[in-house]
């Protein structure tokens, strides 16, 4: 599945925790705008405006945001979705309500997250 294959709902839901993950610190930065700028390439610009206002006007709270992301059923979509904002989140580091928001959101959905990690170097002189 690709960011164009999400259906609205799935697109709401993505630019909406977009949003919210980029402006938690209160700051954007290049490689946070990068990201916003491939869901605008992938929905176009006036899917991504489409979504992001309707996300404004329909959602108040947090709490009603939940409510919302608890609709999302296609799992690929979750997953895809999730990882897109994995991603964003990791840019700048995560911040506390980034946490909370994403533990939360992994629960939900049944997302399991995976953090590979780097192979590490051999220390110098060591054969393989």
């Amino acid at each position: 599945m690709e960011l164009r294959d999400l259906n609205e709902d799935e697109r709401v839901a993505l630019v909406g925790l977009m949003k919210l993950v980029v402006l938690s610190d209160g700051e954007v930065s290049e490689d946070e705008l990068e990201h916003v700028e491939v869901l605008a390439n992938a929905f176009g610009e006036g899917g991504y405006q489409a979504a992001l206002d309707r996300f404004e006007r329909q959602f108040r709270d947090l709490a009603a945001f939940r409510g919302f992301l608890q609709q999302i059923r296609r799992q690929d979509a979750r997953d895809l979705i999730f990882g897109t904002i994995l991603e964003s989140a990791d840019e700048g580091g995560l911040d506390t309500s980034e946490t909370s928001l994403l533990d939360w959101l992994s629960r939900t959905w049944n997302v399991k997250i995976e953090i590979e990690d780097e192979p590490a170097e051999p220390a110098p002189g060591a054969t393989s």
